[in-house]
């Protein structure tokens, strides 16, 4: 039986959460968290929201990438992001938006199964 390296998974979970927070928490409306803190127009928080997106984006791809860890563990890590992001996506989209909202809920529910077969891998008492 092989046992499964914890610190990358963690580490996933912990960036894949810090990305999620770069989506939501920043507002770079005129209420927001820039506007009303750092004093920046709404194109400069705008810039720094995406520039955080980018940052935390690339972190954890470059966790996914150069973490050396064994495969059970790199899969468990993928799992735990796509899990993450796929909650995040399920409680703070709006999905009644006209424009888009079917789509994005058609796609969230197939994410949905994906999530809980790559769960199941985890959770079978065989494999």
């Amino acid at each position: 039986m092989t046992t499964i390296q914890p610190t990358k998974p963690v580490l996933s979970a912990i960036v894949a959460a810090l990305w999620l927070g770069a989506f939501v928490f920043f507002d770079p409306g005129p209420n927001g968290f820039f506007t009303q803190t750092l004093h920046l127009n709404p194109a400069e928080a705008n810039a720094w929201k995406l520039g955080l997106i980018f940052v935390f984006g690339l972190l954890w791809t470059l966790v996914m990438i150069f973490f050396d860890a064994p495969g059970t563990a790199s899969r468990l890590s993928l799992a735990l992001s796509g899990t993450i992001l796929w909650l995040g996506l399920l409680l703070f989209f709006h999905f009644d938006d006209p424009g888009y909202g079917g789509t994005v809920a058609f796609f969230a529910l197939v994410g949905g199964l994906v999530i809980v077969i790559t769960w199941i891998r985890y959770l079978a008492d065989e494999i």
